[in-house]
């Protein structure tokens, strides 16, 4: 695989860090034949790491480039088309936005002037709906990056084709699933999902939209033409890699909150006796845990 490293400092990049000695490794991998992905530190947004949280990347037509998630900073995004232009002297001609959390999204400043910006359909609502709670959360964390969010120009209610120049890629909107907003882009030179957040590896699979929803995407995904899987966090890997783990645990964490509601047990109580046994190894599964039950607990009372 054809690797690219770029030291980058934020300070250099535009964006303000409180301590100018601290940079970025940003390095990115070939994981098929002209899909580059960048991954993301296994942390929470924070200074010191610029936002760089999540995965992001590119893929390369015969005449034209698609940017998927451009990062969690404007930083990152800036570093991201450098590297972009590294690689090919092909127009940015896509810029595909997976789902409306800062980590992924920020970035997307850096490419404020590709034509043709493309998400879900209820992407534009969820801008709308979150945008000042990101503003006000990360503003300190992540100065001059939340002040504007770019908003798609096409806008995915089932499915969407586009085509790079002997290289067509397939869009794919959900129904709520990880959030409301989930939008998949397969290869179909490759046969790669790029999955996003519906899919984590080696971090804790993060439920912001519906559990029950998730599991039924997940298990409605065409497994036949699905050769390599990109998550929103963590190394690509196959479906049985990285995919059947977080199915198992989602699984897990819907029949033992069910369990608890059928008891009467309260959220309260359900936590303190749930423990926080990681099996898995993932990372931040303390923290993320607490929060799944939380979410999973007043979604499946209402059942």
């Amino acid at each position: 695989m054809k690797k690219l490293i770029c030291c980058c400092c934020v300070i250099a990049a535009g964006f303000f860090l409180t301590d100018p000695a601290v940079s970025v490794e940003y390095e990115i991998d070939e994981v098929a034949p002209g899909i580059f992905v960048h991954q993301g530190v296994h942390e929470q947004i924070s200074l010191a790491n610029g936002g760089n949280i999540g995965n992001s990347g590119f893929i390369v037509g015969r005449e034209s480039v698609a940017v998927i998630d451009p990062g969690g900073s404007l930083a990152a995004g800036q570093t991201l088309r450098a590297q972009i232009e590294s690689v090919t002297d092909l127009p940015v001609a896509y810029l595909i936005l997976s789902h409306f959390h800062p980590d992924h999204v920020i970035g997307a400043a850096a490419f404020s002037d590709v034509p043709t910006i493309i998400a879900h359909k209820q992407y534009a609502r969820s801008v709308v709906q979150r945008s000042a709670f990101y503003q006000e959360r990360f503003s300190d964390l992540l100065p001059n990056s939340t002040t504007k969010f770019v908003l798609p120009t096409v806008e995915v209610e089932a499915q969407h084709f586009i085509d790079l120049g002997d290289r067509r890629l397939i869009l794919q909107a959900y129904p709520t699933a990880h959030t409301d907003n989930d939008l998949s882009i397969t290869d179909v030179t490759t046969q790669t999902l790029w999955a996003s957040d519906l899919v984590f590896a080696q971090r804790t699979p993060a439920l912001d939209g519906s559990l029950r929803g998730w599991l039924s995407v997940l298990s409605a995904v065409d497994q036949s033409n699905v050769k390599l899987v990109v998550p929103g966090h963590g190394a690509p890997g196959t479906w049985e890699e990285i995919v059947a783990p977080q199915i198992a645990y989602l699984e897990a964490l819907a029949a033992f909150v069910k369990k608890a509601i059928d008891r009467g047990t309260s959220l309260a109580t359900m936590i303190k006796e749930a423990g926080f046994k990681n099996d898995t190894g993932w990372e931040l599964y303390r923290a993320q845990h607490t929060t799944n039950l939380t979410k999973a607990y007043t979604e499946l009372e209402w059942e």
